[in-house]
């Protein structure tokens, strides 16, 4: 394929601007003028074009059937501009911010500018010299227009010369992943079901008001506020949720414990954790008990709940494009694992779309009930069933888990294993609740959390209450059973000192001490760990001296990245990044995998959730694109034959019909 690298201008003013909109409706906005393009093809000159119209007819006179169209926000904006403005379709997308994310994301950020300093490209010009904010193309001068002119082929310049220098350590299966992200985005092919959303909304709206005005009649202190308007009684409300006091005595009454912290000027003495950055605090914002919640969100004075503002968003997107949905993720999002994220620009968070338990039926199931198939096409769904889980027992070698998924590869039941070893009894005998216990346990406890931690996941997952006694004996069967996985965080707690006495090192050889997993497939590097499916980068990792009593005065934290960026590591967290690259790059070599076959070519990828391929496939083919995707997924991958895999698959009915 030729590479074009492409940079659009456009409109822009203090209150229309990507900063105030997101991507989609900007992009769709009658007042968007796409002011100029600069285009480079292959290694020719850059040239600059002015107007739309004049981009349209270029854009139609070139054959894009041989091109990657290549730009630095390719990901998150220029595509769409592409395909939804200007007509633009080309063989591959190409995107030097995604290619970058892997390398500056936790150091310099992965803007342009950023990036091509780092790289020692050139610098970035000043948008603003340009002197065209808030002006129409028409309205340019002479001088704007020639200095709109230079500004847009630098920038051009400087994308070409970040794609050539990222090129050669970016491999074609990653080329192949940030085209099939941009794909999800500017060709939707979900429609979006309004009147569920809406009547959600008005649902949501009515539950919220509804939980606000009991939790005033509740912490009113006699004050009687029944005879003001709703919107008093809940300023009101809000106003006394302000006390910590009033707010600890509602959570008691809820049977609730109050969360506790130690105190700023005495650490000897605790007091409540009601900060708005207390994570216990922020947890209690989306808790269960719809009283508590209320509680928490009406304290910070929250207007809209989470549920509500997720549909008013997916409802904009609606309005902009007539009804359809696109997908909007962030490739190499998760900066260290590789796995896609929520594309932030967008606020869409399809990554984290609640699941639908069909024995309980929640407000929140129509985000994801929303997302339906055109007339006459279906919905396929492919689940790769608990692959983190199997990757970190298979990784470890743990024997039993190993010997029960090569047994019963698609029955195997780790959760139910634990809870039969934990309550002492045979799995047939394991009930309901016990193996829930079991499950928070293997969620919990894989990375290392200890009793504490536990006993906090188990509630704000599962809403377990567990006794530090009964928590501490979970977490001491656990690591018992399975013991080669906490020998495993002890071999990545000792992985840090090898990177960095690499990095400081002009030469090394590789030898035992550089293999982290008993496969060997995982090794050091001078930048981090090298596995079957990519690098985990782990840039300005150093060792820190920090204060602590338990352990002498004083104990050495490891972090590593830049500024802001900077980020604390160590043995579990490790172990996670490993476990959840791996898991991501199984699930992407299996996307690629059906890609590559006739179906999969008829069918793009529709959309990706952590551990599901997501597919819109006309009726009369959905269960073969489910049997083709499924077989994929049990056949594993080449570069970890042990690794016994297993599917689960769903197909949703057409648009019209019950989800």
């Amino acid at each position: 394929m030729t590479p074009v690298f492409l940079d659009f201008e456009t409109y822009w003013s203090k209150t229309h601007s990507l900063t105030r909109m997101s991507p989609i409706a900007y992009v769709l906005h009658p007042d968007t003028e796409i002011q100029s393009l600069a285009y480079k093809v292959g290694t020719g000159d850059t040239e600059v074009i002015f107007g739309e119209r004049s981009i349209r007819k270029w854009a139609e006179e070139m054959d894009w059937s041989d091109k990657m169209a290549i730009a630095h926000n390719m990901s998150g904006f220029d595509a769409l501009l592409c395909v939804w403005r200007v007509g633009i379709e080309p063989k591959a997308w190409g995107c030097t911010m995604a290619m970058a994310r892997p390398t500056f994301a936790k150091t310099v950020g992965c803007s342009l500018k950023a990036v091509a300093q780092a790289l020692g490209l050139g610098k970035k010009l000043n948008l603003e010299a340009t002197n065209t904010k808030g002006k129409r193309l028409k309205e340019f001068s002479a001088e704007e227009k020639e200095a709109m002119l230079v500004y847009n082929k630098q920038d051009t310049d400087l994308c070409a010369a970040i794609f050539n220098r990222l090129a050669p350590c970016t491999s074609n299966k990653e080329m192949k992943l940030i085209d099939m992200t941009v794909n999800m985005l500017v060709y939707p092919q979900f429609v979006l079901d309004r009147p569920l959303l809406e009547n959600t909304l008005k649902k949501e709206r009515a539950r919220k008001t509804k939980m606000i005005l009991r939790v005033a009649d509740f912490i009113s202190d006699g004050e009687d506020i029944s005879g003001l308007p709703v919107n008093a009684r809940i300023e009101t409300t809000t106003k006394l949720l302000a006390s910590p006091m009033k707010f600890a005595s509602l959570l008691r009454s809820c049977d609730i414990a109050v969360p506790m912290k130690p105190s700023p000027s005495d650490p000897e003495r605790q007091i409540p954790a009601l900060a708005k950055t207390d994570q216990e605090y922020i947890a209690l914002q989306d808790h269960p008990n719809e009283l508590v919640e209320a509680a928490a969100r009406a304290r910070l004075g929250v207007k809209s709940t989470i549920l509500e503002k997720r549909i008013e968003r997916f409802l904009e997107v609606a309005d902009a494009t007539t009804g359809f949905m696109p997908i909007a993720l962030m490739y190499y999002g998760a900066d260290t694992t590789g796995r896609w994220s929520a594309s932030g620009s967008f606020k869409l968070n399809q990554q984290n779309l609640p699941r639908v338990d069909p024995d309980e039926t929640k407000l929140s199931d129509a985000l994801r009930k929303s997302l339906r198939a055109p007339e006459g096409y279906k919905v396929v769904v492919a689940d790769l069933s608990g692959i983190e889980l199997r990757v970190n027992h298979f990784l470890w070698k743990v024997t039993g888990s190993m010997k029960l998924f090569q047994e019963n590869p698609h029955t195997a039941d780790l959760y139910r294993a634990f809870a039969a070893r934990l309550y002492v009894k045979t799995e047939e005998d394991v009930t309901k609740s016990e193996r829930h216990i079991g499950k928070m346990s293997h969620l919990g406890l894989g990375f290392g959390a200890g009793a504490k931690t536990f006993r906090i996941a188990a509630k704000a997952m599962g809403g377990v209450d567990l006794d530090d006694t009964e928590a501490e004996r979970i977490v001491e069967e656990w690591r018992k059973l399975y013991s080669s996985i906490r020998k495993g965080w002890r071999r990545c707690h000792k992985v840090l000192q090898n990177i960095y006495d690499m990095g400081c090192e002009t030469e090394y050889n590789m030898d035992e001490s550089t293999w982290i997993d008993p496969w060997k497939m995982c090794v050091t590097t001078p930048t981090g760990i090298k596995t079957p499916v990519g690098e985990i980068h782990y840039p300005e990792l150093h060792p820190e001296e920090v204060e602590d009593s338990r352990y002498g005065g004083v104990k050495t934290e490891w972090s590593y990245g830049e500024g802001r960026h900077k980020t604390r590591i160590y043995a579990g967290k490790i172990t996670e990044n490993i476990v959840q690259h791996l898991a991501r790059g199984i699930l992407a070599d299996m996307a690629l995998a059906f890609r590559a076959t006739e179906l999969g070519r008829l069918y793009p990828l529709a959309h990706t959730v952590h551990d599901e391929l997501v597919y819109v496939v006309r009726d009369d083919h959905a269960q073969e694109v489910l049997d083709g995707v499924q077989k994929i997924m049990k056949n594993g991958v080449t570069w970890w034959p042990e690794l016994v895999t297993s599917s689960e698959g769903d197909i949703a009915q057409t648009y019209g019909d019950a989800h």
